[in-house]
């Protein structure tokens, strides 16, 4: 484990965007999605942390049943359904809703008979999963004919939700065919619906990016709500500090060379802990509430900022690479040509956590599966 860079989760932060979202999701249900180990946050100290979430979202049929064991008895949906044949089973046993979104996965429903709750998904315009608007109402009508299968809703997940120059009308229209057909509940919102199109919410919005505060339209802001707050911040500290002469060049392929004579700052954070080693020179980090600049290429466990305006940082320092105001995930996802999502779920297991609970520090925490005692403690 390394012990110069670390994680906070501030949970008080987490559970704030999530009234934030029942706020804005009006009459609809909020469950919060759990998957990719809540986005790299950790699926049971999540879970743990949202006691009165109406429910939660995630894939692995594991990670629903880990949470079972943890004592979470709020509604599950499987995103994806039943991955493989036995999921039903363990479906009917845990009490977890199932995505229905394929011909094998109904067949399987049928051949083993046993009694789950389905969302049948129809395919908008994502063409991954789902079914047509027209197979999707037959396939509703055949399982209300079962004595064993409760149809709790349709589902759907838009293609463009997240581009604000792309309208929503044409995947809306064919979704609502099977919606008023039918006249069942839906759960259509993810974060960037939730955000720009109130008709979407229906009964239940899936929120995932705002629950973590990752913008979906970045660098647009002009849906994003102020009041939403950084629940992950990436720190490390100085461990060296060099100068740089006029014509000197530093780090992998001599990447980057100085222009002028500068003060370089060693930080002991790389992509071995998952630091993007895609981000380019310019990108920022702070440095005691400071703007500072990555120059060179980041390595497996350091990379190099440029302290010239910055003479009192010190070895020991501490460097904030994500996740504070005025330094969001959103911007370096940005720099680098990604999303905050891809950056938080690459956290590398050796990087230790600390969860900040009602305004303190927990201890840093090695192994995952220990932190939701500890924090629900401080809950």
């Amino acid at each position: 484990m390394t012990k110069t860079a670390y994680v906070e989760i501030h949970l008080p932060a987490l559970r704030r965007n999530y009234a934030l979202a029942k706020t804005l999701a009006g009459a609809a249900r909020v469950w919060a999605v759990l998957k990719s180990d809540a986005y790299g946050h950790g699926l049971t100290r999540v879970a743990l942390a949202l006691p009165d979430a109406d429910g939660f979202a995630l894939i692995q049929p594991d990670d629903a049943v880990t949470l079972r064991h943890a004592g979470i008895g709020a509604q599950i949906l499987l995103l994806e359904g039943a991955l493989e044949e036995g999921d039903v089973d363990i479906a009917a046993q845990h009490r977890l809703d199932l995505v229905l979104r394929s011909e094998h996965q109904l067949q399987w429903l049928l051949q083993k008979a046993r009694p789950v709750t389905v969302w049948v998904k129809v395919n908008t315009g994502m063409n991954r999963f789902g079914f047509t608007p027209e197979r999707a109402l037959a396939v509703v009508r055949q399982l209300q004919a079962t004595p064993f299968c409760r149809v709790a809703g349709l589902m759907t997940h838009f293609a463009c939700a997240d581009q604000l120059g792309t309208p929503l009308d044409e995947p809306w229209r064919r979704f609502l065919q099977v919606v008023e057909a039918t006249g069942l509940p839906y759960t259509a919102a993810n974060s960037a619906a939730l955000l720009r199109e109130a008709r979407t919410h229906g009964a239940v919005a899936r929120v995932g990016g705002l629950l973590y505060n990752n913008n979906p339209f970045y660098p647009d802001t002009r849906l994003w709500p102020m009041a939403a707050a950084p629940v992950m911040r990436f720190a490390a500290r100085i461990v060296h500090v060099s100068t740089l002469q006029a014509g000197d060049s530093i780090g992998y392929g001599a990447a980057f060379t100085a222009r002028h004579d500068m003060r370089i700052g060693i930080v002991g954070a790389g992509y071995g802990d998952g630091y993007p080693r895609s981000a380019p020179s310019g990108t920022p980090v702070l440095v005691n509430g400071r703007r500072a600049a990555l120059v060179g290429r980041v390595a497996m466990n350091v990379l190099a900022i440029d302290l010239s305006a910055l003479p009192e940082v010190q070895v020991g320092d501490e460097v904030t690479l994500w996740g504070a105001p005025g330094l969001s995930c959103d911007e370096i996802a940005w720099r680098c040509g990604t999303i905050s999502e891809e950056l938080q779920c690459a956290l590398t297991s050796r990087v230790p956590i600390r969860q900040i609970v009602a305004d303190s520090i927990a201890p840093a925490i090695p192994d995952e599966q220990t932190a939701p005692a500890q924090c629900l403690a401080h809950l």
